[in-house]
């Protein structure tokens, strides 16, 4: 029995290349190896998206009290702080405790600091540790733990430049039941679009994208002229009332709060508006879509705007950053990829080129190559 332990979570970013890794391990291992299956231990915080996903996709989770450092100013920051060694301190001794039960063959790391002390935990107890990347700047666990790692598997190739002296592999991103695009007029009459006209899909991801939202609700009268497009906008739930409110009815216009039917969004889709997030930009690389990314000032070391440059140096994308929107230089640059059919279509070929179909198998490969040599 191959026995894994996963080490990741606090956002789906995380979570979800995890999931998909461990979902084709438990396709391939008893067929493609001389194991006769596999076992999987995740390891979590006790209070990430993890605990509804993993438990959701039928895998056991071990929860630690692990918080990240707070930079916060607040009264509720400060006590996060003051907390943080004592949760540390009891994570480290129920991560240890766990994984001497569980003795994987091999610990993966996908990043967020929950994965941080499972992943140390690992190489103190002899476990070998391959991590997988999903940005263009490596996070602080990956650049941390890296040089001890058997395997560093990378979405970006940008990202080794960030990493000397571990051994990286470029495999792409890992993904889950995406599928490939529908019938254009199919997911069209789903959504009340006409499939005639050319499509802007905006999206901020799951929670919507505040920025974006304020942006269009003022401009969007405007563009629809210019540019007789119609528009796909998933605006978050936050913020999905207030924008119908100051939308008002629109043919022209769909909102929605949440998209659950995201392949025949991305099949009605000419082109994306859409923050830089790693599983974003790996599924509209995996439905070929050329796109306008408007990086996530806050994210941590800046690293959506890493991955737009990434998409752009491509030529899959075109960045614009926030404070830019305010400027008026988002109209001319949506003019210039929205009248071009010949540029739209070779971004388009573009982003396509960036998809690796392949990442999770030869991700699972290389694990199960370096398992075999500890077991």
């Amino acid at each position: 029995m191959l026995r894994v332990a996963f080490a990741g979570g606090g956002t789906g970013g995380h979570i979800i290349p995890a999931l998909a890794i461990a979902e084709r391990l438990q396709e391939c291992v008893a067929r493609e190896s001389s194991f006769s299956d596999v076992e999987v231990l995740f390891f979590g915080s006790d209070y990430g998206m993890e605990t509804r996903l993993i438990p959701e996709a039928g895998f056991k989770l071990e929860t630690l009290p692990i918080r990240g450092l707070s930079r916060s100013i607040s009264l509720a920051g400060l006590k996060q702080n003051i907390l943080l060694p004592g949760r540390l301190i009891a994570s480290i001794i129920k991560a240890n405790k766990a994984l001497r039960a569980f003795d994987p063959h091999i610990t993966v790391g996908t990043g967020g600091y929950a994965s941080a002390v499972p992943v140390r935990q690992s190489l103190r107890n002899h476990i070998p540790i391959v991590l997988q990347e999903q940005n263009s700047y490596p996070g602080m666990v990956t650049r941390l733990f890296a040089p001890k790692a058997r395997q560093v598997f990378l979405t970006y190739e940008d990202a080794s430049q960030h990493l000397k002296g571990s051994q990286t592999l470029q495999t792409g991103n890992p993904i889950r039941f995406m599928g490939s695009k529908s019938d254009r007029s199919e997911s069209a009459e789903l959504f009340g679009l006409n499939p005639e006209i050319p499509t802007l899909f905006i999206l901020g991801g799951s929670q919507g994208a505040r920025a974006i939202n304020r942006h269009f609700i003022d401009r969007i009268a405007k563009y629809l002229e210019k540019l007789g497009m119609q528009v796909l906008w998933q605006t978050g739930k936050a913020d999905f009332e207030f924008c119908q409110k100051q939308i008002g009815t629109n043919p022209r216009v769909v909102l929605k709060p949440f998209i659950k039917e995201m392949d025949k969004a991305y099949s009605i889709a000419d082109l994306m508006v859409c923050r830089a997030g790693a599983m974003t930009l790996t599924e509209i690389n995996h439905f070929g879509l050329p796109s306008i990314l408007i990086p996530l000032p806050s994210a941590a070391a800046n690293h959506q705007e890493f991955n737009a440059r990434s998409q752009e140096k491509a030529g899959a994308a075109r960045v614009i950053l926030e404070p830019e929107l305010a400027e008026g230089a988002f109209l001319p640059l949506l003019t210039d990829i929205f009248t071009n059919k010949e540029k739209l279509s070779g971004m388009a070929k573009a982003s396509a080129a960036l998809s690796r179909p392949q990442a999770t198998q030869e991700i699972c490969n290389h694990i199960i190559r370096i398992a075999s040599t500890s077991a």
